[in-house]
């Protein structure tokens, strides 16, 4: 389902074309494929890098098997967009260096990150809401199929925490940026009986520079929550919708419900919060693909490596939650 949205964001998107897809079977690329015309089905990673005509990869393959293709894009001249989340952090810093070393783009596919109203809230928080010091996330969707992959930690082997947490913490490194390093890290997780994947987990990781940051995640709930509050020294900032937005995403696409933020500060009350605008000309997912294709095409190398930063650090948080769990 989300290569599918993804392949649908290349062939939106104004600066890339989608160009190949593989799979270990050619009967599953022609099959993902049959409403998706003018794109070469193949079999197997080899044929894909091989063709002139692909010069970026997007891997959305199971976590397990996800470092080796990767790496494969990488030495053969790719550019690489690779789904989330990555094996642990020791696994993504050898595909930051290698991409560094072949002078290639290497950006982990987080579709908020890309969404003007990222940018728009990393601009004007300390002005609205003064120095960060508290985040909160909440992110649950429905998935009660115990066939899904999600559920097998053979092939997700941080299940929930992999799928969902991960934003959680991409949030901390994006709004709460924190300063130092992490001084504490509590999780507690429920699994499922059977396959003794998380079902569901929260917890609390705080830094010695005094951020904290609390998370809720899982499966469980019946319904999709993904909420986000930012609290400052002077007022908080909050999103109904901070993975994908409600307005244009794959997921929902309800222009009725403008995306932006919502503002509180001071003794306002519920009513008197203000909403912040922050429209996006394309779905985030989409404005991801421009990105890519933007990092690639520049040779930027100081913007290259903030984005591998911004995984890096994604990742040693995910890494840290985990082991507490």
């Amino acid at each position: 389902m989300i290569a599918g949205a993804i392949a649908d964001a290349i062939r939106q998107s104004k600066k890339g074309r989608l160009a190949a897809v593989s799979s270990r079977r050619i009967e599953t690329a022609r099959r993902f494929l049959a409403e998706r015309p003018g794109t070469a089905a193949v079999e197997g990673i080899d044929a894909l890098l091989g063709r002139a005509d692909v010069e970026a990869v997007y891997v959305a393959t199971p976590t397990v098997a996800k470092e080796e293709i990767v790496l494969a894009a990488i030495a053969a001249g790719k550019h690489v967009l690779a789904d989330k989340p990555l094996a642990d952090r020791v696994s993504a810093l050898r595909m930051v260096e290698a991409a560094a070393a072949r002078n290639v783009a290497f950006m982990d596919a987080t579709h908020f990150v890309h969404h003007p109203r990222t940018a728009a809230i990393k601009a004007a928080s300390e002005e609205k809401i003064g120095p960060a010091r508290s985040l909160h996330t909440q992110l649950y969707v429905t998935l009660d199929d115990p066939s899904n992959i999600r559920f097998d930690p053979k092939q997700e082997p941080m299940t929930a925490i992999g799928d969902l947490a991960w934003y959680s913490m991409r949030a901390i490194v994006e709004y709460l940026r924190p300063a130092g390093k992490i001084a504490k890290v509590v999780t507690a997780a429920e699994r499922d009986a059977k396959s003794g994947g998380i079902l569901r987990a929260a917890g609390l990781i705080a830094f010695e520079s005094g951020e904290v940051s609390t998370w809720d995640i899982g499966y469980t709930t019946g319904t999709i929550i993904q909420e986000l509050h930012l609290l400052g020294t002077k007022g908080v900032i909050r999103m109904d919708d901070f993975v994908l937005d409600w307005s244009n995403s794959f997921a929902f696409k309800n222009p009725a419900v403008k995306a932006g933020y919502f503002h509180r500060t001071g003794k306002q009350t519920r009513n008197e919060e203000t909403f912040v605008p922050a429209p996006a000309t394309n779905a985030q997912q989409v404005e991801m693909i421009d990105a890519l294709c933007d990092l690639a095409a520049a040779g930027d190398n100081a913007r290259r490596g903030e984005h591998a930063a911004a995984t890096l650090k994604t990742m040693e948080y995910l890494d840290a939650v985990w082991a507490a769990g």
